[in-house]
Formats: C-alpha cells, structure tokens, sequence
C-alpha cells in the first residue's frame, strides 16, 4: 500500500463520515480505488492462520429500489452512494486478518480525500454478501461507506456525541508493562510511543478500544489482548485488534522500527479477562 502522505499524519486525519453529497465516485478516483481492490496483496500479520479475503467497490444506483430500503443502513448514513464490501474465508483469525486489511483500505481512501466509516453492525450483512456473491465458506465482517463526505449535520453530532466518537482512553487504561497493574508511559517506550498513540488513536465498535497491550521489561516485546466481553460488542474486539495491529504494523514500518509479528503467549497473570492475539518482538537496539 503506497500512501501520498506519512500514515501518523493520515491516522490523525481519518474521522467517521456519515454524511456525504449524494453523487458517486467518478472518474480517476473510481479507477485507482478500483485499480487497488483488485490489484492489492492482501496480507496481515495474522496470515499465517487465516485464509484469503477480498473486497468490492459496491454503487448504491445498481441496487434496485427495493433493496435499497433494506441496507440497514438508513439514519446512520446519509447520502452515501459507494461502499467497500469485503469477505474473507472463514479461519482462525478470519476477522482479525479482515480488521486489519480493511484498516488499510480505509486509510487508503482517507489519503485519497474521501470520507468512510466502518459498519460493523448496522448493515443487511445478506443483501451485502449477496451482490459481491459470497460463497458458503465466506463471512462479510463488516463494509464501509465511501466518498465525498460533507460537513456534518446536527443528528451526525448527535450520533457521535452518542458513541463517543471524539473520545480516547488514556495511555494508562491501554498500555501496562510487565503485569496488567502497572501502566506503561510514553517516556518509557523511545520510537515505540509514536507506534502505541497511533493505536489509541484508532478506531473501534462503539469506541470501545478492547485492545491491551503489554510490554516486557527488559525486551522491545509488545503483546497485544483484547478485553473478553459477552455484551452486544462481543463479536467486534477481534475486528478491533486488527485495526489495532495495522496501524501499529504501518507506522512501525514507515518509522523504520525492525521486529517480527509472533504467536507465543507469554501467560501474564492477571490476564484473565483478556484473550491473547498476537506479540510484535521487536529488534532489541
């Protein structure tokens, strides 16, 4: 993925649109967000244990009028004439791998000047899978609304007001070294703190962040958890770890900070109430 400007300052960019123009994505834009869809190696450092995913560029014209009132999407999205439609086989860290793939998507449109926002639940995930013909061993995780989005309207506020949309946890609710009792601080980390806020900074089901992350003391050793849950949310965290891990994973490499993604659970006390995911082991210099 080649982006035009440095991905810390794309992240910081990158905001929900909900409300967009109404007029379809035209001409040069259409054709590289095509061009990219179609064309991109579609890994993560989840690969390893998951299977293949694809995405769409889906137009809202080509449905007809009566699929249109069944979207899902009505009273969150407005004017929204586009949507990236992703699928991925079903696998281990199916929805991990598609967390982190589509992350990479949507900040591709962002550098791009487009709007998006992640629709994780409020979608017809049938009408969805059914117009990029999804097969019986695929899963649609989640899709994005995609283009010209315009400045927001009092019910948008109202909704992200809701959501908590403008609204991050602390470094101290996020970030722990050694044990899950001790917080981690950015004066401690050197490079690694540019890597760490641009995870909090991302996004997440209902801004939840369900993402934990540990580091060893003595080791450039980040271990990445989610928070278990059994709430409406609970089928989100393992979309949110992706999105966790892609913008550590890009920032690390645009920062030109070395290491390798593993999977060694390092068994933390206290971590009962998390589940483990993935480590990122550092090159220790």
């Amino acid at each position: 993925m080649n982006y035009t400007k440095p991905i810390l300052d794309i992240i910081q960019e990158r905001t929900s649109s909900r409300t967009y123009s109404g007029q379809p994505l035209e001409g040069d834009l259409k054709e590289k967000l095509n061009k990219l869809l179609e064309n991109h190696d579609y890994q993560s450092p989840f690969s390893k244990y998951a299977e293949k995913a694809r995405f769409e560029l889906v137009n809202v014209p080509e449905f007809n009028p009566n699929e249109k009132k069944k979207l899902g999407t009505y009273g969150l999205i407005k004017g929204a004439q586009n949507f990236i439609v992703g699928a991925v086989e079903k696998s281990k860290f199916d929805r991990e791998h598609f967390g982190y793939l589509m992350e990479t998507i949507i900040l591709f449109a962002t550098d791009m000047g487009l709007g998006t926002c992640w629709l994780g639940g409020s979608f017809n995930k049938t009408l969805f899978a059914a117009k990029i013909k999804c097969s019986s061993n695929e899963i649609v995780p989640a899709i994005t609304s995609i283009g010209y989005s315009i400045q927001r309207t009092v019910k948008e506020k109202i909704i992200r007001s809701f959501v908590k949309a403008n609204k991050r946890f602390s470094w101290d609710r996020l970030f722990f070294k050694q044990e899950f009792n001790t917080p981690l601080f950015a004066e401690e980390v050197g490079d690694y703190a540019e890597l760490l806020e641009m995870v909090r900074l991302g996004p997440s089901a209902g801004n939840k962040q369900p993402w934990r992350i540990i580091k060893d003391s003595n080791k450039n050793m980040f271990h990445f958890y989610t928070v278990k849950t059994d709430s409406v949310y609970g089928r989100f965290p393992p979309l949110d770890i992706g999105i966790a891990v892609c913008h550590f994973d890009l920032t690390a490499k645009e920062l030109g900070i070395k290491g390798s993604w593993i999977f060694e659970n390092p068994q933390i006390l206290g971590a009962e109430n998390l589940l483990y995911k993935i480590t990122w082991n550092g090159d220790n210099k």
